[in-house]
């Protein structure tokens, strides 16, 4: 402990000295210019902030709403089919988007969340739904046939999805006054 009070005297000592502090700073007596001054500048942002502000929202043209035209799903449904059909994918992808199709139309037309169930679910709902037997069996094979060559290595020939696409357009036509 007797090293550092040795180290301390050991520094060259202050050159200039030790300076008085510095006596505190003059208040002026009026202090009515300063807030008025204040005041005058607070006045001149608020003005500028409302005249720009005014001036932007007046330079604003307003456009007449656009028409949004609702098609219904039955027609989305078969565009989407059209499309399928000019397109050339592999058996699989072919299955995958025209499952997906249907599913999507199921779910707009019915508000059955087609896409989120399994295939027996889905199958199951539309029995509750009050579906026609018809239109069950046909849609219970026609998504277990998709199924088969979308999961299992079942490889589908072209004719078979031919009979896909022909039961995508019999279900929507089937369904779609409904």
């Amino acid at each position: 402990m007797s090293f550092l009070p040795q180290f301390l005297l050991q520094i060259p000592p202050n050159t200039q000295g030790l300076r008085d502090i510095k006596p505190p700073l003059d208040v002026p007596q009026h202090i009515l210019p300063y807030i008025l001054l204040s005041a005058l500048i607070l006045v001149a942002i608020v003005g500028i902030t409302w005249v720009f502000l005014r001036k932007r929202h007046q330079t604003e043209v307003l456009l007449p709403p656009e028409e949004v035209i609702i098609q219904p799903p039955h027609e989305i449904a078969l565009e989407q089919l059209a499309k399928l059909e000019s397109e050339s994918p592999d058996m699989e992808t072919y299955h995958t988007i025209i499952s997906n199709i249907i599913r999507e139309y199921i779910a707009a037309q019915y508000q059955i969340p087609a896409l989120e169930l399994t295939t027996t679910a889905l199958i199951q709902q539309m029995t509750r739904e009050q579906f026609s037997d018809s239109c069950v069996k046909h849609i219970r094979h026609f998504l277990s046939n998709c199924d088969k060559v979308k999961f299992a290595t079942y490889q589908a020939k072209q004719s078979e999805a031919d009979e896909r696409m022909v039961d995508a357009h019999w279900f929507i036509e089937e369904t779609k006054a409904n």
